[in-house]
């Protein structure tokens, strides 16, 4: 009795031993993969910092956040595959028969996890055909904003109300990048019918004159395009320019700002709808209404 005792007792502490030294194995491979990945993601880092110093490396800016993003992505997934083949061949499971298994258990997981895939296919063409990059304004699945973070299988993206949507790469069907080339500006003006539009149009032409010598970020303009249509309380002028991507909204808030004072100095007021109201054919006066 006392010998079957001490021979559980053995086991006992056997079977504790077996499973601290598993345990202390597992936290080992988990350590040691959240290193592999912070000192990849630094050298990856570096690497991308020797942008153009190292002969055969080199990207403009957008382009090297965009490859510093993927191979840390990348570095991220393959660390953690491996980290959780190790951590399962701790635990005795056959990790050769489970891959071996992987054929017959393809067709069931395709099913499930044809959406990753559809995701990581995608992923991979956006990349290589650079639709877009890290940095970039974009408007993708309903979405625009700037572009923070691209991988295999998901985009991320901010917008200018500060939300972060995540979307995964397959749902990504029509790009809109506007953040390549220039940027259009386009400011309508409205003036009232009673305004000599000739007096009008020059005010506006010298204000685009100062605006072109004023701001580097303008490229081409701006002009008075002219009359762009017949309003209900005035004429319509339209004032147009081109600029760097992502300029155009300051410079369409500084052509505005600037348009209403020199029309204020020349006393020229914007139009607002009126109502005139007649009563038993007589004219009694006229009513102002609010636009918009």
């Amino acid at each position: 009795m006392g010998s079957v005792s001490y021979a559980a007792g053995i086991l006992g502490d056997g079977i504790g031993v077996s499973i601290g030294t598993t345990a202390a194995r597992i936290a080992a491979v988990i350590v040691i993969a959240a290193l592999i990945v912070k000192i990849g993601n630094s050298l990856i880092n570096r690497l991308m910092a020797a942008n153009g110093k190292v002969p055969g490396l080199a990207f403009d800016e957008p382009r090297r956040k965009t490859l510093t993003s993927l191979l840390q992505s990348t570095l991220r997934y393959v660390t953690s595959i491996v980290a959780f083949l190790m951590i399962l061949d701790l635990l005795g499971i056959d990790t050769k028969a489970l891959l071996g298994g992987a054929a017959v258990l393809g067709l069931a997981v395709g099913f499930g996890a044809q959406n990753l895939v559809r995701d990581v296919i995608t992923g991979f063409f956006l990349i290589y055909e650079r639709q877009y990059d890290v940095g970039d304004y974009v408007s993708i699945a309903g979405v625009s904003g700037i572009v923070e973070q691209i991988g295999l299988r998901t985009t991320v993206i901010r917008e200018f109300s500060g939300d972060v949507h995540t979307i995964p790469n397959g749902l990504i069907e029509k790009t809109a990048n506007k953040s390549r080339r220039g940027a259009r500006a386009l400011v309508e003006v409205p003036v009232p019918y009673s305004a000599d539009l000739r007096k009008a149009m020059d005010l506006l032409g010298e204000v685009c004159r100062q605006m072109a010598e004023e701001r580097s970020e303008i490229q081409e303009g701006p002009r008075v395009l002219g009359v762009s249509q017949l309003g209900e309380s005035g004429v319509v002028l339209a004032v147009w320019a081109r600029t760097e991507p992502m300029q155009q909204w300051g410079v369409e808030r500084e052509l505005r700002l600037r348009i209403k004072e020199a029309l204020d100095a020349a006393g020229i007021e914007l139009p607002y709808p009126r109502l005139v109201v007649y009563e038993g054919g007589e004219r009694k006066g006229a009513k102002q209404g609010l636009s918009g």
